[in-house]
């Protein structure tokens, strides 16, 4: 081999050294702040260890009302599927203020930061940094989170694969699909936050009740009313819409407890017969974009 064919090689394996340095360095959790609509916005990602590279689905994970990432972290356990699963995980900081809190989502885009475009800017950002599989990019987040995610499903049904808001499931009044989209929903009876039904003593940004959404959401979906439910344990039923157009699911669980929480959180109340977090990522990964 001349000098020139072994610097060559001294080069190529220089650069693979960094890049598995580099792979090594990027996994875990990392805090990045953008720009997006003037503001100044923040989100925590987790890489998982088997990064290597390759395009891998990303999560999209948001706390609730006057929550934090970190919170998420601790809520969803996202963080333990990823490195089980392989996926990426985004948990947004909330920027929005309303009458009742501030770090909140602008699910009913009222006048404030736009989190639509938010979403459209950290995918762009952390596709820039990492590979990320565009088929199979997904939104999920509890209370607020789930307002949110119920907003996104509807203003970025060709960018998301499938949609899981728990707590928290609406249906925007201005909502046009531009395909149907996959969606599992959770929602307790005894919710006394985002209340089962609409009532007086609901808040201002609950718009409509959890079945009103539900059946609205069916037929965006093209579901007929045609539906199984299945009693999964004491309190807790699934029902499954899965005769929907291109090929959509709707899967719901209604469970009679667990006021204000995310099943199988460590939260107070909280209903320990199912894992939503779980389930969650088991309907994401049999959807993606066609």
């Amino acid at each position: 081999m001349n000098a020139k064919g072994k610097i060559t090689q001294v080069v190529l394996l220089i650069g693979f050294l960094l890049h598995t340095v580099t792979t090594q360095a990027q996994t875990g959790f990392s805090t990045h702040r953008i720009i997006s609509g003037g503001e100044t916005r923040e989100y925590l990602l987790y890489v998982p260890e088997s990064y290597n590279g390759q395009p891998m689905p990303l999560v999209f994970s948001f706390h609730g009302s006057g929550g934090e990432p970190r919170g998420q972290v601790a809520t969803s356990g996202f963080d333990r599927l990823a490195e089980q699963h392989g996926f990426l995980v985004a948990f947004p900081a909330g920027a929005f203020t309303n009458s009742i809190t501030a770090r909140s989502w602008n699910a009913n885009m009222e006048a404030g930061v736009d989190d639509v475009q938010f979403v459209h800017d950290m995918i762009t950002a952390i596709a820039g940094e990492r590979a990320v599989d565009r088929s199979r990019i997904y939104t999920s987040g509890f209370s607020g989170g789930a307002r949110i995610s119920s907003r996104l499903a509807c203003e970025l049904s060709d960018v998301l694969a499938a949609a899981a808001p728990v707590a928290g499931l609406q249906y925007p009044d201005d909502c046009t699909l531009k395909r149907a989209i996959p969606m599992i929903a959770f929602h307790a009876l005894d919710d006394q936050v985002n209340t089962y039904q609409v009532m007086a003593e609901s808040r201002p940004y609950w718009r409509m009740g959890v079945e009103t959404a539900l059946d609205k959401w069916r037929q965006a979906n093209g579901c007929t009313l045609t539906n199984t439910a299945d009693r999964l344990a004491q309190g807790i039923t699934l029902y499954t819409w899965t005769d929907c157009r291109d090929g959509a699911q709707l899967h719901f669980y209604q469970t009679e407890t667990g006021n204000h929480t995310w099943p199988g959180a460590d939260q107070n109340r909280a209903i320990q017969d199912i894992q939503a977090s779980s389930l969650i990522w088991a309907f994401f990964s049999r959807h993606r974009l066609p």
